[in-house]
C-alpha cells in the first residue's frame, strides 16, 4: 500500500484531494441549507395557523421575523408613494407599489404588490389607494441591497417616486423621515388590483438537496477519473519496464 501511494504523482493527487474535499463540503452545506429551509417553512406554516404577530412583538425579535405573518394598525400616506421599477409578472414589465404607513412604532413601508406598466416609460400607471384603511396584515421581508443597481430617483417634490431598489437610506432621504428596517408584503386580497404572489423561500429545500447530490456525484466522478488515469499510467509504466 505504501509502495502504491509512493508512485502517485504528488501534484495531481493533491489537486484531486482538495477538489474532492471542497465538493464534498459544498454537498454537505447544501444538505444543511435544505434542512434550514425545511425548518423555516415549518415555522412559517405553524405561525400562519396561530394568531398573527403584532408590530410590537415583531420589533422585539426582529432578527427572527423574516417571512413571518404580522398584523398591525396604521395610517397610510397615499400622497407620497414609491414605485419599485422593472418588476416582471407573466413576462410583462411593471412596478411594485410601496406605501408609507404611519404606525404607533414608527414609519413602515408596505409593498402593495405588482401593477403593469403603461405603454410609455414616461407615464406611470394610475394608482388608487384607500386612505381610510386602518388594519394591515402581511409577511415581513428584509430587502437586499444590490450594489450593482444604480438609483435614478432624484430629491424633489414630485410624487410618486420611481426607485430601482428598496434602499432605506435613499427612501428616508426622499421622505425626510426614518423607516422601520423591514418591509411588509401585504396579504393577497381578491378585491385588490395588485398582484401579490410572494414566495417566502427563494429556493425550495428540494433544490438544495438536488444541488447537494450533484456536488457528491462530482466528487465521486473526480475520484473515478483520478483512479482510472493513474491505473492506466501504472499499467503503461509496468509494460515499459518489461
Amino acid at each position: 500500500m505504501i509502495k502504491l501511494l509512493s508512485r502517485l504523482p504528488v501534484i495531481a493527487t493533491l489537486v484531486t484531494f482538495i477538489a474532492v474535499v471542497i465538493m464534498f463540503a459544498l454537498g454537505m452545506w447544501q444538505l444543511q441549507r435544505a434542512e434550514e429551509k425545511s425548518l423555516r417553512l415549518l415555522s412559517i406554516q405553524k405561525a400562519s395557523y396561530t394568531e398573527q404577530i403584532n408590530l410590537q412583538q415583531a420589533l422585539v425579535d426582529i432578527n427572527n421575523m423574516l417571512d413571518m405573518p404580522i398584523s398591525f394598525n396604521a395610517k397610510a400616506d397615499v400622497n407620497r408613494i414609491f414605485m419599485l421599477d422593472n418588476k416582471i409578472h407573466n413576462g410583462r414589465v411593471g412596478y411594485q407599489v410601496l406605501l408609507p404607513l404611519k404606525t404607533s412604532s414608527g414609519l413602515l413601508l408596505a409593498n402593495l404588490g405588482w401593477l403593469p406598466g403603461t405603454m410609455s416609460r414616461d407615464v406611470l400607471p394610475s394608482v388608487t389607494l384607500d386612505d381610510k384603511k386602518m388594519t394591515y396584515s402581511g409577511i415581513v421581508n428584509f430587502p437586499s441591497d444590490n450594489a450593482m443597481v444604480t438609483e435614478t430617483a432624484v430629491l424633489d417634490d414630485n410624487w410618486p417616486k420611481v426607485v430601482q431598489q428598496i434602499d432605506f437610506e435613499v427612501i428616508e432621504a426622499m421622505y425626510e423621515a426614518p423607516f422601520l428596517p423591514f418591509v411588509v408584503q401585504l396579504n393577497e386580497d381578491p378585491d385588490s388590483s395588485f398582484v401579490r404572489n410572494w414566495k417566502p423561500v427563494v429556493m425550495a429545500p428540494e433544490k438544495h438537496i438536488a444541488y447537494g447530490v450533484q456536488w457528491f456525484l462530482l466528487a465521486f466522478a473526480a475520484i473515478v477519473v483520478f483512479v482510472i488515469a493513474q491505473r492506466k499510467k501504472f499499467l503503461r509504466n509496468d509494460s515499459d519496464q518489461h
